[in-house]
């Protein structure tokens, strides 16, 4: 009919409401034209009326109970609705009428994937491979499914082969950074996503990741660009404004950050994420007043929250509600008893209570859940330290500086350490280190003043302490 044929050229056109249009008119004049349904569904499809375009699918079948495409099609519809079942059944069906179909084999292992059943999705594309080896699309599909695996050689085998076969495929691109960020490959995953921008400049997800990925290496303004890229097409995303925000912070814009945190908020006045976020930079600023709202209302929304009673916790200790802190420290290992830092921070609060032992078990919770976290090390030292056990505290302070070369606090601290043994050009060049890296750092001015002090350098202690 003239009209089904009209409607399939403005379909391959991009004409999608045009084409719907004169199918429309077709089934009018013909209500048992299957190939009208059928076109009329792909065309609603792609219009994103996923509904609509299985009602068209399920006519067409009606009329030809043999109607393959319009199985495979279907199927892909039920899969972008989440009936995934259904979808495979819609798969079978177009496989029992034609066991060669390669759309159909490819479609189903998509839908098994979905459902976590990845080796059965691997052997899908299998067939799909082998029924048409120059078709990009199981390639890329069974790359995805091997990555979850935690295959990943084999993974970046296939996305690089889907690429020979289809160079304009800025999903496979994608796919393959993925991978390989990884490996730990990051520039090489860089490159990748670099690529599958120039395919579509529009592409949100690359962005997305590569603003990840440059965060990686500290390429922080890079980073806050690409977010800035998203934001420029969808304004309204707070999820974006929340990972840009944490950009800010990473790069010391404090005034920023805060600004994209509450552009997350009103937006989206129930992302906790965000609230929690703000709050830490207030609390950065010393704004304490400031983060302990941002907190409450983190609490408010989702009381299963963790980290915002440890935030709060740290709040309610730097104003002396030391009561307070430590219920929500509690709180906070209940709801994650995997959470290193509140266990951290409750051997600091024993510390600042004078309780060393206590002190020492809860920094021993923290490096048994993390031993690489710095600060569980520092505060441990700090206990050993007062409880004269010198050598204990050096090999904390140590093993942070090995964590850490940067951490001034454990500088400060072991060089006190030093000082109490006797060593003062240690405790010196220590109190040095831990000034060079914060010429600001208030306590490792004070205890070097008083260590030039004892070194008979007067005019020293006194630059130090004026």
């Amino acid at each position: 009919m003239a009209l089904n044929e009209a409607g399939a050229g403005k379909y391959a056109h991009g004409d999608l409401d045009g084409a719907i249009n004169d199918y429309d008119h077709a089934l009018f004049l013909d209500p048992h034209f299957a190939k009208a349904y059928y076109n009329r569904g792909l065309a609603k499809y792609d219009k994103g009326e996923l509904t609509d375009a299985v009602a068209d699918y399920d006519q067409a079948i009606r009329l030809n109970p043999t109607y393959e495409d319009a199985y495979v099609n279907r199927g892909l519809a039920k899969d972008d609705l989440n009936d995934l079942d259904a979808a495979i059944a819609d798969d079978n069906q177009a496989l029992k009428l034609n066991p060669n179909d390669s759309y159909a084999y490819n479609n189903r292992g998509w839908a098994k994937y979905r459902k976590g059943d990845y080796d059965a999705a691997i052997l899908d594309y299998n067939r799909a491979i082998e029924l048409d080896p120059r078709m990009s699309q199981p390639y890329n599909d069974r790359g995805v499914a091997e990555r979850e695996k935690g295959d990943l050689v084999r993974a970046i085998a296939d996305y690089t082969q889907a690429i020979a076969i289809e160079p304009g495929d800025n999903q496979a691109y994608y796919n393959r950074a993925i991978a390989l960020d990884d490996q730990g490959k990051t520039d090489a995953a860089i490159a990748d996503l670099d690529q599958a921008l120039r395919i579509d400049p529009k592409y949100a997800a690359s962005y997305l990741a590569r603003a990840g990925f440059k965060g990686e290496k500290g390429d922080w303004d890079g980073a806050i660009s690409d977010y800035g890229q998203v934001l420029a097409t969808n304004p309204n995303s707070a999820k974006v404004y929340n990972e840009r925000g944490l950009a800010w912070c990473r790069k010391g814009d404090s005034s920023a950050a805060l600004n994209d945190f509450t552009r997350a908020i009103e937006l989206d006045p129930k992302n906790v994420a965000a609230w929690n976020n703000r709050g830490n930079v207030k609390k950065e600023l010393y704004d304490w007043s400031g983060a302990l709202t941002d907190y409450n209302q983190v609490i408010q929304i989702n009381p299963q929250y963790a980290y915002a009673y440890n935030n709060r916790g740290i709040v309610e200790q730097a104003t002396g509600r030391t009561d307070r802190a430590l219920v929500d420290y509690l709180l906070a290992v209940k709801l994650d008893p995997k959470d290193a830092e509140a266990y951290s921070n409750m051997a600091s609060l024993e510390i600042a209570r004078g309780h060393w032992d206590a002190a020492i078990v809860q920094a021993d919770k923290a490096i048994a859940l993390d031993s690489e976290f710095t600060q569980a090390y520092n505060n441990r030292g700090v206990a050993k330290y007062h409880k004269r056990d010198f050598d204990g505290a050096l090999a904390d302070y140590d093993r942070a500086l090995q964590l850490d070369p940067d951490d001034e606090h454990a500088y400060n601290n072991r060089g006190l350490v030093q000082q109490a043994r006797g060593d003062l050009d240690g405790a010196l060049l220590d109190f040095d280190l831990a000034l060079r890296i914060n010429p600001k750092f208030p306590a490792a001015l004070h205890n070097r003043a008083w260590a030039r002090y004892a070194d008979g350098n007067i005019l020293g202690a006194l630059v130090d302490l004026f």
